[in-house]
């Protein structure tokens, strides 16, 4: 009976069918913290970032924001992790890297939301990076911007990939190898010249 139900409810979240989720889990409060039988073993929560998921339900309705707080008030475990990518992924990983809400210009408020309801701004995922990283490698600077805004720790490559051209000189100096080239890399890829010369004439 479990995974029937979940499966119904996991279509509720993927279309946004905020009512019949919200009749889900009034029926069964349990349901929200419940996971699917697939090996990912994703959570409700975990569709709302339309990524490692099935391929047919990585989609990002327009009330996605309405579905994601139905399931967090519901008392869905923000950083809940399952098996993404061989790694371990949050929603929030799994967010700042989905193609599918930033298309729907709904990345940055869910990133939002997440972080209300206490996500980890800083968490390290599979590759070491943190969310403001994994956003600015995959090219949501938009998301970066707000994850910056919103306190998140600003290494020296994620400074050179938001733009932040005079911190990236003052940290030049103690910045190793590795955080050099992932700095030229990201300001490259965003647009920053400055930041491209200054690195480039350090050595990089």
């Amino acid at each position: 009976m479990a995974v029937p139900d979940f499966e119904r409810a996991v279509d509720a979240v993927v279309s946004g069918d905020v009512d019949a989720l919200r009749s889900m889990l009034r029926a069964d409060p349990e349901l929200v913290r419940r996971r699917s039988a697939r090996p990912h073993r994703a959570t409700l929560l975990h569709y709302v970032a339309a990524n490692g998921v099935e391929d047919e339900r990585q989609q990002t309705p327009a009330t996605a924001l309405d579905v994601a707080k139905t399931l967090l008030d519901a008392g869905a475990e923000v950083d809940a992790v399952a098996d993404m990518y061989e790694a371990e992924a949050t929603t929030m990983d799994m967010l700042v890297s989905s193609v599918h809400p930033a298309k729907a210009g709904l990345q940055g408020a869910l990133a939002e939301l997440l972080l209300d309801h206490g996500s980890d701004i800083d968490r390290r995922a599979k590759h070491g990076q943190t969310p403001v990283v994994t956003a600015l490698a995959f090219g949501y600077l938009d998301t970066a911007e707000v994850l910056a805004r919103r306190g998140a720790t600003l290494d020296f490559e994620a400074l050179a990939g938001l733009g932040r051209a005079e911190e990236v000189r003052k940290g030049l100096p103690l910045a190793n190898p590795a955080s050099r080239h992932a700095a030229l890399s990201l300001a490259a890829q965003h647009g920053h010249a400055d930041i491209v010369l200054t690195l480039l004439d350090a050595g990089v």
